[in-house]
């Protein structure tokens, strides 16, 4: 594996660590918001901001990590799906629309965290041993 291949997927966890973090900062400040915390509601309307910024930087590396030879394809759609879930949820926040907003927050937390950790373990084909099993 070439030192561009360990940058490539390298940034891609990174930023994908960082966006599950996020997302869950976001689900801690939502609480806060519950109990009428002015600063609950200032961190979430924050980090919606950034964390938008974050996922569209996503994309990118995504399709950067999976390159022929490193990652597979599909967590670039994953993390294409995100940012329209998280445009949504932006919208639906602005607007009060709850009985969606929340239970979106719940599916973006979850989905952001299960490929972050998908992420973090995965081994991009090129370490694989010609011949080996290997589940993706």
């Amino acid at each position: 594996m070439t030192m561009v291949d360990r940058l490539a997927v390298g940034l891609f966890r990174i930023v994908a660590v960082l966006h599950a973090a996020m997302t869950v900062v976001q689900a801690v400040a939502a609480g806060g918001i519950l109990q009428a915390s002015t600063v609950g509601l200032i961190v979430h309307q924050a980090v919606g901001g950034t964390l938008l910024l974050v996922a569209t930087v996503q994309v990118p590396l995504a399709v950067l990590a999976w390159r022929p030879g490193r990652l597979p394809a599909w967590p670039i759609g994953v993390s294409a799906a995100l940012v329209v879930a998280e445009v949504a949820q932006v919208a639906l926040g602005a607007t009060g629309v709850l009985a969606v907003h929340v239970p979106l927050g719940v599916a973006i937390v979850g989905t952001a965290v299960t490929l972050a950790v998908w992420a973090v373990r995965a081994r991009p084909r090129s370490m694989i041993a010609p011949g080996a099993l290997a589940t993706r």
